[in-house]
Parts: structure tokens; C-alpha cells; sequence
């Protein structure tokens, strides 16, 4: 196969397409999944000072950030309109993370 399939090139319309609109929305709805268990892990640790749930939960909701603030930047940047829903995800998985690094840092006594 050619390189400029793998890049996402279609020949017919000489458009580059990096995602279609069916994997834009599955991205988005593993990212919810994502936030929700990362909501769920953060709050029975902090309930049970299980640490190990707290890394997990930590390491999802930056993971969610970062993932959600890129994809929105470059759906904003090719125009399309769920780019606003990553960037909503993305400001609100910031909030919780902020939340829960003060709620947990200060339960596990790390500051």
C-alpha cells in the first residue's frame, strides 16, 4: 500500500481526513467512560486511603486533560463543532483534578 494511505490521503477527493465523524463521537464517549471511572477510583480513595486507586484515578484524569485539550485543538483548527465538548471535557476533568489533588494530597499527607 501506498504511504498516503496510511496518512489518511484519499485520492478521489483530494482531501487529507485524519478521523470521520463515527470515531470523533467513540473517542468522546471513551473519554466519558474514562472520566467516570477515574471520578469513581478517585472518590473510594480518598474514602479509603487506598493509594493505589488515587494513582490510577490521577493518571486518568491527566491522561483525559491532555487527550481532550489536543483532540479539541485540532478539531478547532479543521472547524468541526464537537471540538467545544473536548474542550468542555477538558476544562472540567482540569477542575476535578485540581479538586482531587487537594482533597488526596493533604488526606495522604504529601503537603
Amino acid at each position: 500500500m501506498d504511504k498516503a494511505f496510511w496518512r489518511g490521503y484519499n485520492s478521489d477527493e483530494g482531501v487529507i481526513t485524519i478521523m470521520d465523524n463515527k470515531s470523533i463521537l467513540a473517542l468522546f464517549f471513551v473519554l466519558i467512560v474514562v472520566f467516570i471511572f477515574s471520578f469513581t477510583l478517585s472518590l473510594d480513595a480518598i474514602a479509603n486511603n487506598n493509594v493505589m486507586y488515587g494513582v490510577y484515578a490521577f493518571v486518568g484524569f491527566v491522561v483525559l486533560v491532555f487527550l481532550s485539550l489536543f483532540q479539541s485543538v485540532f478539531l478547532k483548527k479543521d472547524g468541526v463543532a464537537v471540538a467545544y465538548w473536548f474542550r468542555t471535557l477538558s476544562v472540567i476533568s482540569l477542575i476535578v483534578l485540581i479538586w482531587y489533588s487537594t482533597r488526596a494530597g493533604s488526606l495522604f499527607g504529601w503537603w
